[in-house]
């Protein structure tokens, strides 16, 4: 897929991000709620290219825009916490800085959504997958 080809999808994706569904508070819409729906199509895409291992975070960010959520794990939906906090040894800071770090793009709000877990040392794709709640 060419560049032109990711931007276009880039700039689909946007907009269809900003369309209300069901699952952001508006009634069902075919295009962002349905798998057959361009929204899932669009994203799907996107993850195919985007996330093969080794693609720079930064591209991700310039085609999909911000994050949904920036964390340090799936397994909680709570982002990276800033303080008042427990107090770190320096030890203890470099080596949470050095975990790798998820970005997550919702397809519909937290039931589905692509993410990519990001290497933090090179800021570059380790993988990429999709979370469904069936």
């Amino acid at each position: 897929m060419s560049d032109k080809n990711v931007n276009a999808l880039g700039e689909r994706f946007q907009e269809l991000r900003s369309l209300q569904g069901q699952y952001n508070g508006g009634e069902f819409n075919e295009t962002v709620d349905s798998p057959n729906g361009e929204k899932y199509q669009v994203m799907k895409s996107l993850g195919d290219q985007l996330g093969l291992p080794g693609t720079a975070a930064a591209d991700i960010l310039a085609r999909l825009g911000k994050p949904d959520e920036l964390t340090p794990s799936l397994q909680s939906s709570a982002g990276v916490p800033v303080m008042p906090g427990p107090a770190m040894t320096g030890g203890q800071v470099q080596q949470q800085q050095q975990q790798s770090y998820y970005l997550v793009y919702y397809w519909r709000q937290k039931h589905d959504y692509l993410y990519f877990k990001i290497d933090p040392v090179n800021e570059t794709v380790i993988t990429s997958d999709w979370h469904k709640t069936e």
